[in-house]
Parts: structure tokens; C-alpha cells; sequence
């Protein structure tokens, strides 16, 4: 184990620490250094199997990580008598009309969460993102079959926590992973589901739940005009990366043959090879060469990782794939 994590990636909090059998696959001509309790060798060209012995599986304790935890969980823990307390007079059964709106928001709800799902499929950064707030929301909406104000509010919250992941997810690096098809179904299903929750909040005990910005509105003036410069900024940085993640992706969407070097460096970064990108530049390496490449000239190039390699290589292969298809 201790191989994979100092050879391969920081391995201590991720799933594979959890397994009982790992499988390392050693590619090349050439062995690897291994070190086993103080014994040292050459492992040729193989695989090794390594079998946990020991029935508790433990992962590394991560303080940081459980600091943040606690923090939400405490953060949780006030927010909850604080919603109580502002919803103490709402109504214990849903009206005919509010339970008209609920269903429509639930609706779209489904709708998003069977595009993310049909999306996960062939995308599992997007599993991986947004399984948790997936199964929460399905779990929420199964739960509402009495309509009372309590579940509503549960799966309204739920929701409304999956709609911003998956916006946030897709104004990053994955707008670049996904097909213009998948990705206009997400933007579509993110889009009603917005509009179902401006909706609900014509309802007075879900408007706090949807909109809690009223509550700021209580803010002395002084205190708005106080705030730094830099904070006040942070809008439009976002603003300016997300247009240009917009550029990027419309970028890549052309084919392949009129890709210019600008466009080769953009799709490396996509693979988190970014450090390759002054070699391709420098070698003025375009659409029409980028798909012409093979081992013995990644090679020459200077990559000499195998992983590296076989992500350019898988990554070239689905690039020519997706140009003949294009093209058909």
C-alpha cells in the first residue's frame, strides 16, 4: 500500500485505502524500487496483489477535515432551531395550491436528477461530485408522500443544495469534459429547476428557505459601505471565469482539424497535464498533429511518465472518435 500512495497519488483518504485486495499493475521495460517492512527489491514488469489481513479497515485521521465537519455540524445545529422558530406558525398540512407548486418543483427535480444520473454514466467525476447530494434528494422526495410542511422543507433544502453543486460543477473543468448534448440537458434541468424555486418562494413559510437574503437586508447601511474593496470585487472575478470557461468550452467544441496550438494547451490542461503545454507550444503542435501523435513520438517529446502517456494517448482516441462521428 505504501508503494501505490508514494508512487502513484496521496492515497491515504481515498476510497482504494478502504479495500481489502489492491492490484498494482507495473507497465514499462523497466522494474520499480519496492520496500516491504525494511526489505528492499527490483519488481519486474508486472502486477503485485496485496492482501489486507487485518479485518478493521482504518483510514489515516484527517484534523482538518474533521475541524470543517464539526464547524458544519455545529453551523447545522443553529441553523435548525433558527428555522424552527421562524416557521413556528406554519401551517402542519400543505394547502391544495401550494401542494399544485410543490409537485411542479418536484418535477423538475426528477428531471435533474435523472439527467445527472444518465450523464454519471459515461462521467464519473460527476458521480463522484454529486452522489451525496444526488441520494439526498432522492431519499427527501420519497419521503414526501403526506405533504407535510416539515418533509416539504427537507427535500425543498435538499434540492436547493444539489442545484447550486451542479452549477458550481459545471462552471469548472467539467463544462470542458461533457458533450454539448449532456451538457445543454444539465443547463436545461438546472434552468426549471431555478424556476420552481423562484416559484416556491411565493409560499411564506418556504420564501425564508429559498431566499434567506431578507434576513441580511437588516444590515445597517455602515456596515454595507464598510465592506473591503476586495470582496465587492470577487463578483466580477467570478463573472470573468466563468466567461471564460464559456470561451473555452466553445473553443473545443470545434473540430479538431482547426484547433491552433492556443487550443492544444487548453485541452492538456482539461487532462491535468498543463506541464506539457510549453513543450506542444513550442513544438507547434496543432489539431491535425495533436491526432497524429503516437508513443514513440510522446517519447520524443519529453513524456516519459507511462500514466502520462496513456492519458494523452486515450485522450487523442477519443478526440479522433468523436471527430469521426462528427464527421458521419
Amino acid at each position: 500500500m505504501q508503494m501505490a500512495v508514494s508512487r502513484v497519488i496521496n492515497l491515504q483518504h481515498h476510497r482504494i485505502a478502504q479495500c481489502r485486495t489492491v492490484k498494482i499493475t507495473i507497465l514499462g521495460d523497466e522494474g520499480v524500487p519496492v520496500q516491504v517492512d525494511g526489505e528492499a527489491w527490483i519488481q519486474p514488469p508486472g502486477y503485485i496483489r496485496i492482501l489486507h489481513k487485518n479485518r478493521t479497515q482504518t483510514l489515516t485521521r484527517d484534523r482538518a477535515f474533521e475541524n470543517t465537519l464539526k464547524s458544519w455540524e455545529d453551523k447545522q445545529r443553529g441553523e435548525i432551531p433558527r428555522l424552527v422558530s421562524q416557521h413556528a406558525s406554519q401551517p402542519e398540512v400543505v394547502s391544495e395550491e401550494e401542494t399544485a407548486q410543490i409537485s411542479l418543483f418536484g418535477q423538475a427535480a426528477g428531471a435533474l436528477i435523472h439527467s445527472i444520473r444518465e450523464v454519471a454514466q459515461s462521467h464519473h467525476t460527476i458521480e463522484q461530485e454529486l452522489a451525496h447530494a444526488v441520494n439526498a434528494s432522492s431519499k427527501a422526495m420519497d419521503l414526501v408522500y403526506g405533504l407535510t410542511c416539515n418533509v416539504v422543507m427537507e427535500m425543498v433544502s435538499n434540492v436547493k443544495a444539489l442545484h447550486s453543486e451542479t452549477e458550481l460543477l459545471l462552471a469548472g473543468k467539467m463544462c470542458l469534459q461533457l458533450d454539448p448534448p449532456q451538457r445543454d440537458q444539465l443547463i436545461g434541468a438546472l434552468s426549471s429547476v431555478a424556476q420552481q424555486l423562484r416559484r416556491l418562494t411565493d409560499i411564506s413559510w418556504l420564501s425564508q428557505l429559498i431566499d434567506p437574503a431578507d434576513d441580511e437586508g437588516q444590515l445597517s447601511d455602515f456596515s454595507k459601505r464598510s465592506r473591503s474593496a476586495k470582496f465587492r470585487l470577487v463578483p466580477k472575478f467570478k463573472k470573468d471565469k466563468n466567461n471564460k470557461n464559456k470561451e473555452t468550452c466553445a473553443a473545443l467544441n470545434m473540430p479538431v482539424n482547426t484547433w491552433g496550438v492556443d487550443e492544444v494547451a487548453v485541452w492538456l490542461e482539461m487532462l491535468c497535464l498543463s506541464e506539457y503545454k510549453e513543450i506542444f507550444i513550442r513544438h507547434d503542435i496543432r489539431g491535425p498533429e495533436l491526432l497524429q501523435l503516437e508513443r514513440r513520438d510522446l517519447k520524443d517529446l519529453g513524456v516519459t511518465k507511462v500514466g502520462h502517456m496513456k492519458r494523452i494517448l486515450q485522450g487523442i482516441r477519443d478526440l479522433s472518435r468523436n471527430s469521426t462521428t462528427s464527421e458521419a
